[in-house]
């Protein structure tokens, strides 16, 4: 994929009120989620690897120490994801490199993998003339991680509050390819998913 260079920017700013304790350190074969997620994208070949931090961000930092991601700060983070989305876009915008789109994710998609990440890249590179977004298919909804072709970077920017990439994607509905990716049914949501996590039953 030489030819086609991909950003990635990790929604990880939000302070996890329903599950009681932060999503991003909760541990999955002793790594935590957020470091797997940022994992998985540098694996993917995106590049750059941005990781919006808000809640505890200093905390947060120190699981990325090893990994060449760029940390961005979202003092906004409180006001929901769309202000997340907002403030990674606007710090890719400040990139010199010319990219091809932006690969967005959450760190708590349980069963992420390193195929359905290249399966998106694959299929967005190769999308047919009028497609601008890859996005995954799950519980009858097009969602993330999904790719935006950069044509959409100005309308990423422009979120804000809880509106983010699900409300883009239903709004350019003609314009998207999904990939079924049933796995994205397993998230770290409540304190029963988490549960389920320790017991290995998602």
């Amino acid at each position: 994929m030489s030819d086609f260079q991909c950003a990635a920017v990790l929604l990880a700013a939000g302070a996890s009120t329903r599950l009681g304790q932060p999503k991003q350190l909760v541990l999955l074969d002793g790594e935590s989620l957020l470091h797997r997620t940022a994992r998985l994208a540098v694996e993917a070949g995106c590049s750059p690897v941005l990781v919006v931090l808000g809640f505890e961000a200093d905390r947060m930092r120190r699981q990325l120490h090893d990994l060449p991601a760029e940390i961005v700060m979202n003092p906004q983070w409180q006001d929901g994801m769309g202000s997340s989305l907002r403030a990674g876009m606007a710090a890719l915008s400040k990139t010199p490199a010319a990219l091809g789109a932006v690969l967005v994710l959450v760190c708590d998609q349980l069963r992420l993998s390193l195929d359905h990440l290249h399966a998106l890249l694959d299929r967005h590179k190769n999308a047919p003339s009028g497609i601008a977004i890859t996005a995954s298919v799950y519980a009858g909804k097009a969602g993330v991680p999904a790719i935006f072709s950069a044509g959409l970077v100005p309308e990423l920017h422009a979120c804000a509050g809880d509106r983010g990439a699900r409300d883009l994607i239903r709004s350019h509905a003609a314009q998207v390819q999904g990939i079924p990716w049933p796995d994205g049914e397993a998230d770290l949501d409540a304190p029963d998913d988490l549960a389920l996590l320790m017991n290995r039953e998602f």
